[in-house]
């Protein structure tokens, strides 16, 4: 070996032994160890028109509806209007509506008309509380409390009893006389017969069988109109 080879030689040990016995503060130490560290995961962060944190939420509207006995209703038509088709909506049930406010009213007036497909009965009240009813049909009219057979013109009778009414003394306005309004229509007559314990009771006498009718109460002015079909 010449003395080339011997100088390169000694060169390479001396480097490989300056840099397995170095760490980075200058001492010596053992072996170096390497650690592996995992990745991080990188977490978007929501969008700020959908926020993660924000719960959802659901609106609930609540409709609220007023209750009516059936066949009756309120309304304030023009009065210029002319009637093409009947209040309410006419069938052959029962209806009962309850007054409101004084018993002070009185009937001042019993008015009829024929239309083309119905008749209508008008009751106009005098006084400030808001009339009710309870009607029927009957095949023979009586007087309330007394049972008394009533004569009243047609073949079938349905009973409007008006409730809320004051004795004539004590009625806030005078009211119509018992007794009969006439006819128009399908209507041979109308009749007052009584006032009791609240109650003016009439009978609409009408020729042919039970119709389907309707009983509306109007305000401004108070009235209550009863149609007849046809």
């Amino acid at each position: 070996m010449n003395a080339k080879t011997i100088t390169l030689a000694l060169f390479t040990t001396a480097l490989l032994a300056g840099v397995a016995g170095c760490n980075g503060d200058g001492g010596s130490t053992g072996p170096t160890t390497i650690t592996t560290t995992a990745p991080t995961s990188t977490v978007a962060a929501p969008s700020p028109t959908t926020p993660s944190d924000t719960p959802s939420m659901t609106t609930t509207t609540s409709v609220v509806t007023a209750s009516q006995t059936p066949g009756t209703s309120v309304d304030k038509p023009d009065p210029t209007t002319p009637a093409t088709q009947p209040l309410g909506n006419p069938d052959m049930e029962r209806k009962i509506r309850y007054p409101e406010g004084a018993y002070d009213l009185s009937v001042t007036n019993v008015r009829m008309a024929e239309h083309d497909t119905f008749t209508r009965v008008v009751f106009d009240f005098g006084g400030t509380g808001m009339p009710g009813w309870w009607t029927n049909y009957t095949a023979q009219p009586t007087q309330q409390a007394s049972g008394l057979p009533v004569e009243v013109g047609g073949d079938s009778f349905l009973e409007i009893s008006l409730d809320g009414i004051a004795l004539p003394p004590e009625a806030a306005v005078p009211g119509v006389e018992f007794g009969s309004f006439g006819g128009a229509g399908i209507v041979d007559e109308v009749v007052l017969t009584t006032i009791f314990e609240a109650r003016a009771q009439f009978f609409i006498g009408m020729s042919g069988p039970p119709r389907n009718y309707s009983v509306t109460l109007l305000q401004e002015p108070t009235r209550v109109v009863v149609d007849l079909m046809h």
